[in-house]
């Protein structure tokens, strides 16, 4: 009669004693032209540089478009036959805070004015020409890493919202409005950089190293 051999399932983890410092905790926030040489956290929301609260977080991607070169003969993937055609860069957040800055984000194109027969409201008004101003400096995170007193920050750069409005807007619930900011790289960089880098950066801190 056969006997039942043991079986033990064996821990096998990527779990070590620093996991837990490498954690990237809740939904941070947002910041319009943020400068990580200068600011802080604190100073960049009294500055008044901050989206304010968002619902359900947010969204980063930065994601290259590849393209494969194909040969007869050549089957299979091989080292070297692929090339990045360009890079797809984006964050989103869902704003909670009815401003008027916060409706022209979500717009992407559009102006604030003033009508003089209604006193005392800020007029959002949208057109059919982008302008240069319509691309934000930067749009970035700042979020919490665990393990580390200072932040993770990611920064898109000439963000531009191409999705327009969309005003959810219910009952029992809020007001919030979806804003997608697509990266967009300066036309300068073209005739004063050697290497075309995507416009997106990401600011981990330095991981130091016990002893």
């Amino acid at each position: 009669m056969a006997t039942v051999k043991p079986r033990k399932i064996k821990p096998y983890s990527g779990y070590n004693a620093k996991t837990a410092d490498h954690m990237l905790l809740d939904a941070g926030a947002f910041f319009v032209n943020y400068d990580p040489a200068t600011d802080t956290y604190a100073s960049a929301k009294k500055a008044g540089k901050c989206l304010g609260v968002t619902i359900k977080g947010g969204e980063f991607s930065a994601k290259p478009t590849l393209r494969r070169l194909e040969f007869d003969g050549v089957k299979t993937r091989t080292k070297g036959d692929t090339v990045v055609d360009g890079w797809e860069v984006y964050i989103k957040a869902t704003l909670a805070e009815m401003t008027t800055q916060n409706f022209i984000y979500g717009l992407g194109i559009a102006d604030k004015g003033t009508d003089e027969k209604v006193v005392g409201y800020d007029v959002i008004t949208g057109r059919d020409v982008i302008l240069d101003g319509d691309y934000i400096q930067n749009i970035t995170w700042v979020g919490c890493l665990l393990g580390e007193d200072k932040p993770c920050i990611i920064q898109v750069f000439n963000g531009f919202n191409e999705n327009g409005l969309t005003l959810a807007i219910a009952d029992k619930d809020n007001g919030k409005v979806e804003a997608q900011f697509y990266g967009n790289l300066s036309p300068e960089v073209y005739d004063t950089e050697d290497e075309i880098k995507p416009p997106f950066k990401i600011f981990r801190p330095t991981e130091t190293t016990e002893v």
